[in-house]
């Protein structure tokens, strides 16, 4: 199938997969940003200015040095899961997948630390703390 890793990406450590979280968090917010900046720009006026070329250009840097702070594998999966998902990290409540709103199997609710992934969207789940 999709190649996607089932459960959990896996590396020790709670303090490190939680900090991994938080960076591919902001990753998901500088892309968001480019996202509607490339929708803006399609609507523009030509004659609109530099500006948008310039916010785009800091958004590119800021993103490349926030993906430089990601694991590999993750950044990887983060990229295709977004391919498919405009937001490819999202919350959990009750057990519920807030991306596809899928039960999460009662198992996982006592791994310790870590990433969840939907079984059923892929998403990156992000735990309560």
């Amino acid at each position: 199938a999709s190649g996607a890793p089932r459960g959990r990406i896996q590396k020790s450590g709670v303090c490190t997969m939680r900090m991994q979280l938080e960076e591919l968090v902001k990753l998901q917010a500088v892309d968001a940003r480019l996202d509607e900046l490339g929708r803006t720009q399609k609507h523009a006026a030509p004659d609109s200015g530099g500006a948008p070329v310039a916010e785009r250009e800091r958004l590119l840097a800021e993103r490349r040095t926030i993906a430089a702070t990601v694991r590999p594998d993750l950044l990887r999966y983060y990229e295709r899961v977004r391919g498919r998902h405009p937001q490819a990290i999202v919350g959990t409540s009750d057990g519920f997948c807030l991306g596809c709103f899928t039960r999460r199997p009662t198992s996982m609710d006592s791994r310790p630390g870590g990433f969840e992934i939907c079984e059923r969207c892929g998403r990156i789940l992000i735990r309560p703390e």
